[in-house]
């Protein structure tokens, strides 16, 4: 069925809005001149880059642990149930407190658990350390898969510019996509075994320590600016 809907001349709202390119340009400098945007981008580039790093743990348990095929690929599987527990978790944590504060809370905790496997001590033998370990960078890293863009209204970045902050901050946030599989293959390839994988968690660490930074300026940036807006 068409409905046909007779024009009205005198109704300016009816038209669809032409945005202009210039337009377009003016609202990229606006997000890009806000502290907020820039930090975003460290943070989530960070935080994606532990999540791309889960991809290895089924690997890990097989190869350092000596689980067989199946069980290491449990390890995946159970991960994914932990996944929606924890995102429950720090959804409502983050309600109660602040998004800023859960991600600084969720990147120690990564660099806790990312250390302890760039260290060494994790051996086959030593089961409970590796669950315990495990879980640990999991917590951390699965936290921002709720946290990402709830961040967007704490950094007081504005509602028309929403849409474009959102864009610039992917684009740069998820470009793990792109580094992480080459740089986790060659690390593992330079140096097989355990060591590959010490080094790929000790990367997990550095990244992590970045994005602890950056949270802790934009939790503090968003603080400062509190009382102004009340």
């Amino acid at each position: 069925m068409i409905i046909v809907l007779k024009d009205n001349p005198n109704q300016q709202t009816s038209s669809p809005r032409i945005i202009s390119t210039r337009q377009v340009f003016n609202n990229y400098l606006k997000v890009l001149q806000l502290p907020s945007v820039w930090l975003l981008m460290i943070i989530i580039l960070c935080a994606y880059t532990g999540y791309k790093i889960t991809d290895i743990y089924s690997q890990y348990a097989n190869e350092v642990m000596g689980y067989n095929e199946t069980d290491a690929a449990a390890i995946g599987s159970n991960l994914l149930g932990i996944r929606i527990i924890i995102g429950i978790i720090i959804g409502l944590l983050a309600d109660k407190t602040r998004s800023s504060l859960m991600m600084i809370i969720s990147f120690a905790i990564t660099i806790i658990g990312a250390f302890i496997f760039a260290s060494g001590v994790i051996e086959a033998h030593t089961t409970i350390l590796f669950g315990f370990t495990i879980i640990t960078v999991a917590t951390g890293v699965y936290a921002f898969r709720t946290l990402y863009f709830s961040a967007i209204q704490e950094g007081k970045i504005p509602m028309a510019v929403t849409g474009t902050a959102v864009g610039l901050i992917s684009l740069v946030g998820y470009t793990p996509d792109i580094f992480m599989g080459p740089a986790m293959g060659i690390l593992l390839d330079n140096s097989p075994g355990a060591q590959g994988f010490q080094k790929v968690f000790l990367m997990l660490a550095i990244f992590a320590i970045a994005g602890l930074i950056a949270a802790y300026f934009f939790h503090r940036l968003n603080t400062k600016q509190l009382p102004q807006d009340l």
